[in-house]
């Protein structure tokens, strides 16, 4: 064992060592003391959590000759054995190496035989989610009823790729990722053995960046002694880590809530190419958590002194359904950063794209929203009287009539303006579903009719039609008198779309049959079109 490398230096050999999972440790060190000792344990949680550790020093406990204690000797052969990883009734299994039937069962016939030296033979399987279906099968009988010399010990990331009939057969403990303060607390302990100078931004920066993980914090220290040479330096650290400045991100963060595109572009631009990119992103996500949480309540986050009077201060400038909105556009974008050649050009659309979207957005400049949608109610109305008024007959069509009696606008006009009128009314689900299967028609002053196909006559509840009704009456500030009547064949936009879909294809079936290298290719494979695999793409 290489004892240079700190993860492996300052492993912990007894359960006092063990850092940030008191729950844990009290519950195993009880029943110890209680003689309470299961067949079969889960340890469960994160990578560097302590899983393989916690495990290891509970079967010292069960093993050391001096009897099973909750803090072992650590001097007696076994103790010596298991530091050692040399220990011949402890038997470590990496389950991601052993996924076949055939290992699991050569070790289930070798459960029977007692322990060499020990009063436990105790199995430490590592990674058993990789375990194949089978291989649990063969588990199941012996974690269930082992013989009592026997005791298994399972480690995984992973526990919800576990079958239930394991999980129900183990005692299961879930190791629960470890907060800032006692990775920086640790870290600085081993510092100060080390004799390594250091100060409290470098601290914060790796316990920050290690995310809940105490092996990956000391790893990170490692590499920034090794960088700083056995002198942390804060300024150093964050280019190491591809640190941002605290600054970069709260101007970002004005910039979009002022939507000012050009300034935000500008500060993307300060950002140097070794940042991490999609660490930005979860910055700035985190920034408008805890927006939103000061919105609610102040006191929500009363504990962030080094945010709260910037929070403050923004929390004033910006309402909840923009908070919501730029949240969603962030977290939805993660998940495209790898595909993107140029994380830096792609942070800049993502930020963008909240200024964009946002309803507020008009010449860089804030907009009343009521007034917005007081100007699309004109603009609808206004295209009703102009339409009619450059008609030179009247009659009746599946789209609207003009609300004076002046005239009647072009029918395919009509459909338009409807499905436009769709796009403005607040409706959603089974409503939404009914607008899109009719056709609002004859709007006079004071009335209407609803038009909905026949077939679907039975289908929508009269709390959806009186719905969609109330919607079209909000949308136009006036109680209209709407009938509701049922047409065969009616031409709604769902049935326009459709129909459209089904031309773009027999277009698309007739273009590949046109085209010579896919007729090459029909030839020389012998192969037919499949007209309903073609789709698509979208760019």
């Amino acid at each position: 064992m290489n004892n240079d490398v700190l993860a492996l230096k300052y492993r912990p050999k007894f359960f006092d060592e063990v850092v940030g999972q008191d729950f844990v440790v009290k519950t195993l060190s009880n029943s110890i003391t209680l003689e309470k000792i299961h067949n079969s344990y889960l340890f469960s949680g994160t990578r560097g959590v302590g899983k393989t550790t916690i495990a290891r020093i509970f079967a010292k406990s069960l093993l050391c000759e001096k009897g099973i204690l909750v803090k072992p000797c650590g001097e007696c052969s076994s103790c010596t054995q298991i530091d050692n990883g040399t220990h011949l009734d402890l038997i470590e299994i990496d389950a991601a190496s052993r996924t076949k039937v055939e290992d699991t069962q050569t070790l289930m016939e070798n459960v029977q035989y007692s322990p060499t030296s020990s009063r436990f033979k105790v199995y430490l399987i590592d990674e058993v989610h990789m375990l194949s279906n089978k291989s649990f099968n063969a588990l199941l009988k012996t974690i269930e009823e082992p013989p009592a010399h026997v005791k298994f010990l399972l480690a995984t990331t992973e526990p919800e790729k576990l079958p239930e009939t394991v999980l129900s057969r183990c005692l299961h403990f879930k190791l629960s990722t470890v907060d800032v303060g006692t990775i920086e607390s640790h870290i600085k302990k081993i510092l100060e053995k080390e004799g390594i100078k250091s100060d409290n931004e470098s601290i914060n920066l790796i316990s920050a960046t290690a995310k809940g993980s105490i092996r990956d914090g000391l790893s990170l220290l490692e590499q920034c002694v090794a960088y700083c040479e056995n002198e942390l330096d804060g300024e150093k650290i964050k280019f190491l880590l591809g640190e941002i400045d605290d600054q970069i991100i709260k101007d970002l963060i004005i910039n979009i809530i002022s939507k000012n595109p050009d300034k935000l572009v500008q500060t993307i631009q300060k950002i140097k190419e070794n940042i991490n990119f999609e660490k930005v992103i979860d910055l700035i996500i985190n920034i408008f958590y805890k927006i939103t949480l000061f919105k609610i309540k102040s006191d929500f986050i009363e504990n962030d002194s080094s945010h709260k009077n910037f929070i403050e201060e923004q929390a004033k400038l910006i309402d909840e359904k923009e908070l919501q909105l730029f949240y969603q556009i962030a977290i939805s974008s993660k998940k495209d950063f790898k595909f993107s050649e140029n994380k830096k050009d792609y942070l800049t659309m993502i930020l963008l794209r909240m200024v964009f979207f946002s309803n507020s957005f008009r010449n860089n400049a804030q907009e009343d929203p009521e007034e917005t949608i007081t100007d699309n109610k004109v603009e609808v109305e206004e295209s009703l009287m102009n339409q009619a008024s450059n008609s030179s007959e009247k009659e009746e069509t599946n789209g609207f009539l003009e609300m004076n009696d002046k005239g009647t606008k072009n029918k395919k006009e009509e459909k338009l303006l409807w499905e436009d009128l769709l796009m403005k009314l607040d409706i959603s689900g089974l409503s939404l579903n009914l607008a899109k299967n009719s056709l609002l028609t004859n709007i006079q002053k004071d009335s209407a009719i609803l038009k909905i196909p026949t077939k679907k006559k039975n289908i929508y509840p009269k709390s959806c039609v009186s719905d969609l009704i109330a919607k079209i009456n909000k949308y136009f500030n006036r109680e209209l008198s709407i009938n509701i009547e049922y047409e065969e064949n009616l031409l709604s936009p769902e049935i326009k779309e459709v129909k459209k879909q089904e031309n773009d294809a027999i277009k698309a079936l007739e273009a590949a049959e046109s085209d010579t290298s896919i007729d090459s290719i029909k030839k020389y494979f012998d192969a037919e079109i499949d007209k309903n695999s073609i789709k698509k793409i979208n760019n």
